[in-house]
């Protein structure tokens, strides 16, 4: 994530101090968290993502403690931001029962993963480091689920092999249906 996203995602401007920039965060993240919010997600501004705004503040405070001044510091432009892009493509990817396969490296995987994971239910665990991710999903008329991802990148791609498990007294459903969303809104978020 660019400095760039992160503010856009905090609604913070260059120059804001820690103070403004930890208001907002927490601003954000009392009005946004799972706790607080109902099961009901809106896909209208990816910043109500609680995993999104973490990543965002961390970028944030990142670059102020590199600045000279303690600030938000105007975000250096890359070379790929004044390129001109066609309109989005899909990202290739497919699953076979158990394993999605995304052509990407990992921390891109990743990314996108997150991003497809957040509109299928509430992101429960993020180690990017780890190549972890955790969302629980709910079935209508069944079971709230945990589904574990753990990406591991290969030469032509990243592999993400998936696990589900209910967090109710009721057996888990296929998963089947779950890795066919995700892979249907990968190739959307492309």
């Amino acid at each position: 994530m660019t400095l760039s996203d992160a503010c856009r995602i905090l609604g913070i401007d260059v120059g804001a101090s820690e103070a403004e920039v930890r208001a907002r965060f927490h601003e954000l993240m009392r009005r946004h968290h799972p706790d607080v919010v109902s099961n009901q997600r809106t896909d209208s501004h990816e910043a109500r993502d609680p995993a999104l705004l973490t990543e965002a503040y961390a970028v944030v405070v990142d670059a102020m403690r590199l600045s000279t001044d303690g600030l938000v510091p105007r975000p250096v432009p890359c070379p790929a931001d004044n390129v001109t892009t066609s309109p989005a493509t899909t990202i290739p990817s497919a699953h076979d029962g158990d394993t999605i396969w995304i052509e990407a490296p990992p921390d891109e995987a990743y990314q996108h993963l997150l991003e497809a994971a957040a509109f299928l239910g509430g992101i429960g665990h993020v180690d990017r480091n780890l190549g972890l991710l955790e969302v629980i999903v709910r079935f209508e008329g069944g079971p709230s689920c945990s589904v574990l991802m753990t990406l591991q990148g290969r030469a032509h791609g990243t592999d993400v092999f998936c696990e589900m498990e209910s967090i109710e007294a009721e057996p888990a459903p296929a998963i089947l249906p779950v890795l066919d969303a995700l892979v249907e809104q990968l190739q959307r978020t492309g």
